[in-house]
């Protein structure tokens, strides 16, 4: 007998998981939105030069946008599954590290990208390591016996 896994509705009551996913979702998205906003630094250019020869800054301030999207809509659906978010976040957050890595490696870019690569994948560490960890419960069990007296 397959489980009941209704797609229809939402969840209805707000969990710690849900808080992350929607602050991060909302956090992403403003990065996205940075990315897409600011002019292209030289800087910047070549710490993230192997990602930039296949789109431009535009678009991945748009992949950071649809992933922060994907986020917040991962934190009310669907009912079943509760953390599907963070494995979106963490794919993203690895593949950004690993970009600034492979263009210090590859394209000459400065060594000092070893600090984004680390940042960057420390976020995707902190991300697959929550996606863990349960929602706590609320129910509280108070025993009056056990209090010294």
């Amino acid at each position: 007998m397959k489980p009941n896994r209704s797609y229809w509705g939402f969840r209805r009551e707000w969990k710690r998981h849900d808080v992350i996913l929607c602050v991060v979702g909302l956090l992403y998205m403003l990065v996205g939105v940075y990315y897409i906003m600011t002019g292209m630094s030289r800087q910047r250019f070549d710490s993230l030069s192997i990602l930039l020869q296949v789109a431009p800054m535009t678009f991945w301030g748009g992949v950071f946008v649809f992933a922060g999207m994907l986020a917040i809509i991962s934190s009310r659906w669907p009912p079943f599954a509760e953390t599907w978010g963070y494995v979106v976040l963490t794919s993203l957050s690895a593949g950004w590290a690993a970009a600034y890595l492979m263009s210090m490696l590859f394209a000459g870019a400065p060594y000092t990208n070893i600090i984004g690569a680390i940042v960057w994948g420390l976020y995707g560490f902190v991300w697959w390591a929550v996606s863990g960890l349960l929602n706590p419960d609320k129910t509280a069990v108070a025993n009056s016996e056990a209090r010294p007296s």
